[in-house]
């Protein structure tokens, strides 16, 4: 999902979102899409015509999601997805087919795939490119009334705005150990939006409710609206100076970085003790294209960072992911599976869904498969923050289930680990939230809280102290961790800094 909401303000990391924003995040060969968006073509280079056993009305499990797939006076495929809550159904989007693959149609625009879908039974199987996991579709009879009349009185629409807002949280945020939606002032606040009706006050109120929150996948977008929440006590990267840590890591390192994409992957090697170190950015934008060029460009990074590794003999690594945008799941997956020579379990997620008595969809499973392509696979100490997010944070989950297991060292993470769900509000702003749970092997969930630092291998993490000295506290115990020193071996700061 590729281009990520880089919010003013407060910042929405990590979740690209397509047209449809379905999975706003990831996909991977895991799940073995890469073959299938590449789009296979027809005679004249037109794609395939899809299956008449995909057209029709569908309805997902969770997500909220209705399709129409049908045909249009020319005889062409078109699939428009509506975002449908108990009283609404908005949207309208139209894709066409681009690919296909087997029993796969690709649909998407200007021969771009943004989402494949595929019949298994007597269900939909609906996947992003980038995404993990799938959406599950089923056939309705009759399209329901989509799309639903929205008021041509500005204050009227105001008040729809509200409460589809309203409807979309109730029905999609989950109940989270460590985040839970408080809707006791709904009431409270619509009344004052009526008696107050104007953009600014809707702004306000949705804008309260969201920050209220404290979550970065949670927001409003608007004309000159961009409004998130985010863990308190938590930074985002406009409160540090971004452009200094480049300088205070090769400090701390005594090696300059070497930039395999410019500052999104780099890695310095020929560290004391046969160390290297590679810092990972963001798992998206590497080539400002499809999710299939950012895989490609990211594999091949990686086949550089690893390829020195084994030439110089890397007996530990050092991780980087303090500062980590997010991006797709599938890559973060990628880097996984070149850190691992043995299968084993990522994570497990499943949907909001109070369709369901569980008031989820069923957990999907997703495992790490090793690649045979060049990797690591010693002792690792990662090192991570508030400023690891989303799909920086799900690498970081998958990690910890390799051998040998690595230590965590830094601050805790964010704690934004759901794929954002973008939903169309009947003003014409959008509102992006968290409606997937995401746990460990163990059952256990992270999200509001961040995956945690076990207390000796936490140190302060791009402080502006630290910055302005060229410190770097948490490298110096990585080194010493897997040099076997004790800690403060190394210190924190270079020889000669003040």
């Amino acid at each position: 999902m590729s281009d990520t909401p880089r919010n003013r303000g407060v910042v929405s990391p990590g979740r690209p979102t397509g047209t449809f924003a379905l999975m706003a995040r990831k996909q991977w060969l895991l799940v073995g899409l890469a073959a299938v968006l590449t789009a296979c073509s027809g005679p004249g280079g037109a794609p395939g015509d899809p299956p008449a056993a995909i057209e029709g009305a569908w309805q997902s499990s969770g997500y909220g999601y209705v399709f129409d797939i049908a045909r249009d006076g020319a005889g062409r495929t078109r699939l428009t997805s509506y975002d449908r809550t108990s009283g609404s159904c908005l949207g309208g989007d139209s894709l066409t087919p681009v690919g296909r693959e087997g029993d796969a149609t690709s649909f998407g625009e200007d021969g771009e795939a943004e989402l494949v879908v595929r019949r298994r039974g007597e269900q939909l199987i609906v996947q992003e490119p980038g995404a993990v996991g799938h959406i599950r579709m089923s056939r309705l009879e009759e399209l329901p009334d989509c799309p639903s009349a929205v008021s041509g009185n500005a204050a009227d629409r105001r008040l729809q705005t509200f409460d589809v807002f309203w409807q979309n949280l109730t029905e999609h945020y989950p109940p989270y150990p460590h985040r839970k939606l408080d809707g006791s002032g709904r009431e409270r606040d619509r009344a004052a939006l009526a008696e107050n009706n104007t953009d600014r006050m809707l702004g306000k109120l949705l804008g309260d409710t969201v920050r209220e929150l404290g979550d970065m996948h949670t927001g409003v977008e608007g004309e000159d609206l961009s409004l998130y929440g985010r863990r308190p006590g938590t930074r985002e990267s406009d409160d540090v100076d971004t452009d200094a840590l480049r300088p205070a890591i090769e400090a701390r390192l005594g090696k300059k970085l070497e930039p395999v994409i410019d500052d999104k992957v780099e890695y310095a090697g020929g560290l004391p003790g046969h160390l290297g170190y590679l810092r990972i950015t963001q798992f998206d934008d590497f080539a400002d294209e499809s999710y299939d060029v950012d895989r490609k460009k990211f594999g091949q990074a990686l086949d550089t960072v690893f390829a020195v590794a084994e030439r110089d003999g890397w007996r530990g690594l050092v991780l980087d992911l303090r500062l980590n945008h997010g991006g797709f799941d599938g890559l973060s997956l990628a880097l996984a599976s070149r850190l691992t020579d043995t299968s084993h379990f990522a994570f497990q997620k499943r949907a909001r869904n109070t369709r369901e008595a569980s008031g989820f969809t069923p957990y999907e499973k997703l495992r790490v498969s090793p690649s045979d392509r060049p990797g690591f696979h010693g002792p690792i100490a990662l090192l991570v923050s508030d400023l690891t997010v989303s799909a920086g944070e799900t690498a970081v989950m998958a990690l910890l289930n390799r051998s040998p297991k690595p230590v965590l060292i830094g601050r805790p993470t964010q704690g934004v680990f759901s794929d954002q769900l973008s939903r169309t509000l009947p003003n014409g702003w959008s509102l992006d939230l968290g409606n997937e749970d995401y746990r460990n092997a163990a059952g256990e969930s992270f999200e509001g809280r961040g995956l945690p630092v076990p207390r000796e291998f936490r140190t302060p993490v791009f402080t502006a102290t630290e910055i302005g000295r060229r410190c770097d506290a948490a490298v110096a115990r990585a080194l010493d961790h897997l040099a076997d020193n004790p800690p403060g071996t190394t210190p924190s700061c270079p020889r000669g800094s003040t």
